[in-house]
């Protein structure tokens, strides 16, 4: 096969990163992109279109800019291991971008809880709309079974194969998809070999097959793309160590347990933007002052809002006041590294800084990416991006443990 390079299309940053971050452990050059003017000839290419919340229209018009953008690439489209989105509408963008013969679509991430039984997603053994993402305050999952969904929202036919289908081996696996009638394909997959086993099936058809997925398919994209990756990988910056700015906007509880984990471990302080108090006057430059206290004992800090009341109209105006506050706080104080979590917050914190760009180093756990920004004043500073419902409990306190000391264990 020829050495070819990899585009990846998500709909948020937290997905574009924790898509990729495999890929700099293995020592493939990665970046993410978040500047539309930015360009790489990395051997990964992350663009994230932040098109998850958006109107159907504008999704679709975002994933085929991204998908042109990408021309000459292998291409993957990420989607979200547990269906929020616009996943049927952005799809079926990308299908009508790259033609095709067919598109596999396995969003299981088992490292991470996510597995397909039936055609169901299941989040830790449990069907997803019946999980807290069914009560996702912006995105609610109403449905389960992935067949469903996108026979609703792409009107194409689709198909599934099982397990045993991919057990049975790449060559047999390639064959009963290829005479399969259906243009979309979904797979069961319970562990990460039955991942791989579909990329090898798929290598097999030599770029005729979209592959569509979350972080635990992409794992396996290399062997798509013929290209071994580099002898050294990519290190960060040197950068001195430092205390670390946590930004946490989910609502999600495996981040809220990951904040309190750290609050009890390490006596990490959490500032939490109240939302009855975003009427205060000068809102953000109290909790900056707030924030200056709580440093000038010692140690890092982090902001949230997972702990205040939800408040459905404030959903497009918390992130960016957020991102406002990170960066007075990042401005008065020395830091080391940042952490943002949830990916409105993560991308609306970049875009604050001026970020064009993350250099993707590898992994602090699976589905955990660290790398470095690219682009505005905080050019080189280590970060660590998490989706909410991704991690261990102890991935924030690992988390902050690679950002203060710059080194990936």
């Amino acid at each position: 096969m020829t050495a070819q390079t990899l585009g990846i299309v998500a709909d948020d940053l937290t997905g574009a990163m924790d898509s990729s971050g495999y890929f700099a452990t293995m020592g493939f050059g990665t970046v993410v992109i978040l500047a539309p003017s930015f360009s790489s000839d990395a051997d990964v290419v992350v663009i994230t279109t932040n098109s998850r919340a958006e109107a159907p229209d504008i999704a679709r018009e975002r994933v085929k800019g991204a998908m042109r953008s990408l021309a000459g690439r292998v291409v993957y489209k990420k989607i979200d291991s547990t269906l929020r989105g616009n996943i049927g509408v952005e799809l079926e963008a990308a299908i009508e971008e790259l033609g095709g013969e067919k598109t596999i679509v396995a969003p299981a991430f088992p490292a991470v809880g996510r597995t397909t039984v039936a055609g169901n997603l299941l989040v830790n053994g449990v069907p997803v709309a019946q999980t807290q993402f069914a009560n996702d305050p912006i995105l609610p999952v109403k449905e389960s079974h992935i067949p469903t969904l996108l026979e609703k929202s792409t009107r194409r036919q689709v198909g599934a194969v099982t397990v045993e289908d991919i057990k049975a081996g790449p060559e047999s696996l390639y064959r009963k998809i290829s005479e399969m009638p259906q243009d979309i394909v979904v797979c069961d997959v319970t562990e990460q070999s039955h991942l791989t086993g579909i990329a090898q099936a798929a290598a097999l058809a030599e770029g005729r097959w979209l592959l569509c997925g979350s972080g635990g398919l992409a794992r396996e994209l290399h062997l798509l793309i013929g290209k071994m990756p580099k002898t050294e990988k990519a290190k960060p910056t040197n950068l001195s160590p430092g205390p670390v700015l946590v930004v946490v906007g989910t609502r999600n509880q495996v981040a809220a347990n990951q904040l309190l984990k750290a609050k009890e471990a390490l006596g990490l302080p959490i500032l939490n933007l109240e939302t009855e108090h975003l009427s205060q006057k000068d809102i953000s430059a109290h909790m900056v002052a707030e924030a200056n206290h709580l440093l000038d004992q010692g140690g890092g800090l982090a902001l949230s809002s997972t702990f205040s009341q939800y408040a459905p109209e404030l959903k497009h105006t918390i992130p960016v006041l957020m991102a406002e506050i990170a960066a007075g706080i990042l401005a008065s104080q020395k830091f080391a590294g940042l952490f943002l979590s949830g990916g409105d917050i993560a991308l609306e914190v970049c875009r604050r800084l001026g970020v064009s760009a993350i250099r993707v180093h590898g992994e602090v756990e699976p589905g955990v990416p660290a790398g470095e920004l690219i682009g505005g004043q905080y050019q080189g500073m280590r970060v660590v991006t998490k989706a909410g419902g991704f991690g261990t409990e102890e991935a924030l306190i690992k988390s902050i443990s690679y950002l203060e000391k710059g080194h990936l264990s």
